[in-house]
């Protein structure tokens, strides 16, 4: 694409307008509308004598600014970008059922209508970054709910390595740093004649958002990127670095290296060692988180010390047990 391209070459010094039709094997015309195009897209271009650089990118979620500097080869291979929807999983359901490639993503600047866990509100307004990656592993039914976990521990350590968060995972789907949540993660199996045909990964995570749009009660629980850090962050550059890492992660669990990720969740847990109340159906288990299993399930150890194993749930922390 003319705009990657061009982006590419004058980012980081200035490029001529005769540099830049000879590299690219463009017109003029062609050169002076595209980067028409891109002013009236937020990117801001220095032109002098010495000709083209890039002085500004704005923070936008377009295919051609992710896939700029996205070094993965399935996930975000194809990306469907859209202002405003009900929800980038019932969009995602749709492609899926239509033959979408393993790793293609929806993406939308917000959700009208988002659900999480239990069907619950998810609320998605700007400036936050809501998309599903559809995805076609080759593994039984049973083990689709692990990539559950393969996308918190991607979402934590992209957090952790790339913009120096501490983030941490509450069991089974939020990323929280300091107690707060910042990210929940939606995975839903798709399924036709007893056939897993793919699995929805649904990632929610507020980096430029304005908390002031969230319910009242939901303000104090969460925080932002952009809270953390103190400055607006680039969403593309959060879209790319956990791409990155979720498929480096995918591939050895599609390798059947599933305890390699496990291994990972443990280290980032914020719920083990934590006292906890645990909703299953409509019982609530008040124990000691005291691990996952192999299996990715929690394991706690009740008041009269029997340990039991929970497969599903909803966890709410209580206190530390030491």
């Amino acid at each position: 694409m003319i705009r990657k391209k061009i982006l590419n070459n004058i980012e980081n010094d200035y490029n001529s307008e005769k540099e830049l039709i000879k590299k690219l094997d463009i017109t003029k015309c062609k050169l002076e509308e595209t980067i028409e195009q891109l002013e009236k897209k937020g990117y801001i271009i220095n032109k002098t004598e010495k000709g083209y650089k890039l002085k500004d990118t704005p923070d936008i979620l377009e295919p051609f600014e992710i896939k700029r500097k996205l070094e993965t080869e399935i996930i975000g291979k194809t990306i469907h970008f859209y202002k405003e929807v009900k929800s980038t999983n019932t969009i995602a359901t749709d492609f899926l059922k239509n033959g979408a490639e393993d790793g293609t993503i929806i993406v939308a600047e917000s959700q009208k209508a988002g659900k999480s866990r239990k069907g619950r509100e998810w609320v998605s307004p700007k400036g936050g970054l809501w998309l599903t990656m559809i995805l076609r592993p080759k593994i039984e039914i049973e083990y689709a709910p692990r990539l559950t976990l393969v996308a918190g521990v991607a979402v934590a350590k992209s957090l952790r390595e790339n913009f120096g968060l501490d983030a941490t995972i509450k069991w089974p789907n939020d990323i929280l740093i300091n107690s707060r949540k910042i990210c929940g993660i939606l995975t839903e199996a798709i399924i036709e004649d007893d056939t897993l045909e793919g699995v929805l990964v649904g990632v929610g995570i507020d980096i430029n958002n304005d908390k002031s749009s969230l319910p009242e009660h939901l303000q104090s629980q969460t925080t932002t990127m952009s809270e953390e850090l103190n400055e607006e962050i680039s969403r593309a550059v959060v879209v790319q670095s956990f791409f990155k890492t979720f498929e480096d992660l995918y591939l050895e669990f599609q390798k059947g290296n599933f305890g390699l990720i496990v291994n990972e969740w443990r280290k980032l847990s914020s719920t083990i060692g934590n006292r906890v109340k645990v909703y299953t159906g409509k019982r609530a288990i008040y124990a000691d988180a005291v691990g996952i299993d192999k299996e990715g399930a929690l394991i706690v150890e009740c008041r009269n010390g029997n340990l039991q194993r929970i497969v599903s749930g909803e966890c709410i922390i209580q206190k530390p047990t030491r």
